[in-house]
């Protein structure tokens, strides 16, 4: 018998692929009772449970989730690119922000592929239904794709409580995951580069790199990757394994040089590693999603991720004097994304699944260092073979206690999941779930009647002080006949013209008393948008100043015209003005007075209705 098992094991692989073995012989039926099956039922039902809670979490909201207006700009320029092919037109010119860096002659599409890949989505629908159907798309294949590694290389442990670790790894992670950007489809490159690198299948990750340069200016990270093996191969073998490092900088370099915005992509990719990665603060304020974690809130909003990764970094170790490959390959990648989160909220994108991972294929590692793993089927074949005693009492007691550990992972990951996105409230705890948040976000036709009215109101080809850069992406998507201050990041204003840039500020800040004829000649306005509830103090000075009418005001925008000579302020700001400068004791007798009148009104009213026949 042992004659046999050796003869059979030797055709088994321990390490570095998935498992095989013969199936030829084998009918459907059989089939069907195997592991093997099981295994596929669950990757099937993880897939349907992956799309079912992104199709929830997205539409929670009738607005292109979450938390900022990009995915507006996004599905716009998708929209603008499919208008000029079908007209057999090539790119069109980024005329919109003219005064940044990427103004007409400097723009490049960093996110080019990804926009391309959103335009099959607007064949069947509306911009915004098809931005959020394209967001469910690529996260759920992002998120399967993790989930598939795990089903792939049969990493130890039932496949659905790895599925529940992915599902509740972090609220941030699907919070942004649910926005219509190009992230996800960074977490499918690596996923598929990871691939190609333990199975050392390097050269598809030349035209891998060249697609992925295309997609997203993170493309660096497929290098790291491909640096980390190579270290790693070159410590176990005592070889440089050079394939790795050559394909992903072929591909780097190729998809940089044979580009549809060269060379301008390259200045772009410069100015966003400068501005976004150097080691002191930014120069001017940027989104909130660009500045870094900080200790505790990395463990209180990662807390499934970050215990996975201390249950990893206790388990792993090295077998003799190798490394376990992928074990070891996941604990240098997810470190060094973990380090960024002190950089940059922005990687919560990305560190949680791959923390999850890290823990799968270090518990691999740790539960089967010497082991050789059987198919199933040959397993049943020698069955007949071996003792068939019944097992001892002790393995009774590690059966039993795996099941419970596995019953009470289960119900745990269940009731995380529950907390996280439906929310709970028991007692006086409190916690709202990310399916409430979600809901609360800015209604999808905010700006909607401002930007209509700018529309229909203002000649083509003016160019509108926005004086917010993050309306910027929900201005574009209402309004392409105007172009903007600025808009996607203020420092594409800034790199551009930093004296520009601070003027701006000053003015929005309400710091200039006569700015209207700044804003006409330095910026080549002659209209002024704000959102209702900002700038406040600017939009007073404005009208204060006799240089400006307020053209156009409801509870989400208002917009000012300035005037070609400077006038009489407009009488409802010389109103507001003489309200502003009463004293309090002053307001509270008007109010007094105010209110007395209302009372006499109401009574006046009163007793019409009573004589009234």
């Amino acid at each position: 018998m042992d004659e046999i098992l050796e003869e059979k094991v030797e055709q088994v692989s321990t390490e570095t692929s998935a498992p095989t073995y013969d199936k030829t012989k084998q009918s459907w039926k059989e089939w069907l009772g195997t592991e093997d099956a099981v295994q596929w039922v669950y990757l099937i039902f993880g897939l349907c449970a992956i799309v079912l809670l992104m199709t929830l979490l997205q539409f929670s909201t009738d607005a292109v989730c979450c938390g900022d207006w990009d995915g507006y700009y996004h599905i716009r320029w998708s929209a603008l690119l499919w208008d000029n092919f079908k007209q057999g037109h090539w790119l069109p010119a980024f005329n919109w922000l003219p005064l940044t860096v990427l103004g007409p002659d400097t723009y490049a599409d960093h996110h080019f592929l990804f926009h391309l890949l959103q335009i099959p989505f607007l064949w069947f629908f509306e911009p915004v239904k098809a931005a959020k159907i394209a967001a469910v798309f690529y996260s759920s294949l992002a998120i399967f794709s993790v989930y598939w590694l795990f089903f792939y290389y049969r990493v130890q442990g039932h496949l659905l409580l790895w599925l529940g670790a992915i599902l509740t790894c972090a609220n941030p992670f699907f919070y942004r995951m649910n926005m219509a950007k190009a992230p996800p489809l960074t977490i499918i490159y690596s996923v598929i580069g990871i691939y190609l690198l333990f199975e050392r299948k390097y050269v598809w990750l030349l035209p891998l790199m060249f697609f992925f340069v295309w997609t997203y200016s993170l493309f660096p990270l497929l290098f790291i990757a491909a640096m980390i093996w190579v270290v790693i191969i070159a410590w176990n073998e005592r070889k440089f394994e050079w394939q790795p490092l050559a394909y992903t900088g072929g591909g780097m370099i190729l998809g940089n040089i044979i580009n549809p915005y060269f060379p301008q992509n390259l200045g772009l990719f410069f100015e966003h590693f400068w501005t976004k990665f150097k080691i002191d603060d930014f120069a001017v304020p940027v989104g909130g999603e660009w500045y870094p974690y900080s200790g505790v809130e990395l463990l209180t909003h990662f807390p499934i991720a970050m215990m996975a990764m201390l249950f990893a970094y206790i388990l792993f170790m090295p077998k003799g004097k190798k490394l376990p490959e992928k074990a070891t390959f996941f604990l240098m990648f997810v470190t060094v994304l973990l380090v960024s989160q002190f950089r940059s909220k922005r990687f919560a994108e990305y560190f949680p699944p791959f923390a999850i991972l890290f823990a799968g294929f270090v518990w691999q590692a740790f539960q089967t260092p010497n082991t050789i793993q059987l198919p199933e089927e040959f397993k049943r074949d020698i069955e007949p073979l071996l003792d068939s005693d019944k097992m001892s009492q002790s393995q009774q007691y590690v059966t039993v206690f795996k099941q419970a550990v596995g019953w009470s992972l289960g119900i745990f990951f269940f009731l995380m999941m529950l907390y996280n996105f439906r929310g709970i409230e028991w007692g006086p705890f409190k916690q709202e779930g990310m399916i409430t948040s979600i809901s609360s976000n800015e209604s999808n036709t905010k700006y909607q009647d401002a930007m209509k009215w700018l529309t229909d109101n203002v000649p083509e080809g003016e160019r509108i002080f926005n004086c917010n850069w993050d309306d910027f992406p929900k201005m574009f998507f209402y309004d392409t006949k105007h172009a903007y201050t600025y808009g996607l990041d203020p420092n594409y204003l800034y790199s551009k013209n930093p004296d520009l840039y601070k003027r701006l500020t000053e003015i929005t800040g309400g710091k200039v008393d006569d700015a209207a004829p700044e804003i006409r000649d330095k910026f080549g306005s002659k209209y002024v948008f704000t959102d209702a509830k900002e700038n406040t103090d600017m939009v007073a000075k404005l009208l204060e100043s006799g240089w400006c009418d307020k053209v156009f005001e409801d509870d989400e925008a208002i917009i000012l015209k300035i005037r070609d000579k400077k006038g009489e302020p407009p009488a409802e700001s010389k109103d507001d003005d003489a309200e502003s400068q009463l004293t309090d004791e002053e307001k509270k007798k008007l109010d007094e007075e105010m209110k007395k009148e209302e009372k006499k009104m109401n009574k006046e009213a009163n007793v019409e209705e009573e004589v009234e026949p």
